[in-house]
């Protein structure tokens, strides 16, 4: 079992969960894809999981973050965005290869972004998420007990004073 802390840095700045727009025009493709993806690997009570990609769209309510107008005016516009490890700040089992799977599966359906995680259990993991082009790449860094941190602020210095 691993604790997951995620801090996106393009095209939103956010700490706990990564929003990735969907290009315009994509949107039933992306949704159908999540929907099905989800629907195809129930968690234990035979529901959708609930911790592996999220949709969130504008007026939707739903678990995980939630979308309020005045807040996301620094979001790139778009009518529906997919969110990573959307349980918000329940505790849950994270569906993390399934989110990686959704993910390089409508990679081309959503606009560039770069994100880390971190994985905590005896050893602290670093990864390393991006879409560029239409593609996913996601890299993984083993490191000792408590160095994920130090590490991700060496990688990208504009997080320093910001990791908890």
């Amino acid at each position: 079992m691993h604790t997951v802390r995620v801090w996106q840095l393009a095209p939103i700045r956010t700490g706990w969960t990564a929003v990735l727009p969907v290009r315009a025009g994509r949107e039933e493709a992306a949704r159908r894809l999540v929907t099905e993806a989800l629907a195809q690997n129930p968690d234990m009570g035979g529901e959708p999981p609930r911790n592996a990609v999220g949709l969130l769209e504008p007026g939707a309510g739903r678990r995980g973050m939630q979308f309020n107008p005045s807040e996301r005016a620094s979001w790139p516009p778009a009518a529906l965005y997919l969110e990573f490890m959307p349980a918000g700040s329940d505790m849950v089992y994270a569906q993390y290869e399934l989110a990686q799977h959704i993910l390089e599966s409508a990679a081309p359906l959503l606009e560039d972004a770069r994100w880390y995680a971190i994985l905590t259990q005896c050893e602290d993991i670093l990864d390393r998420w991006e879409l560029t082009a239409g593609r996913l790449r996601y890299e993984r860094q083993l490191t000792d007990e408590e160095q994920a941190r130090e590490l991700l602020q060496q990688l990208e210095p504009s997080l320093r004073g910001r990791l908890r």
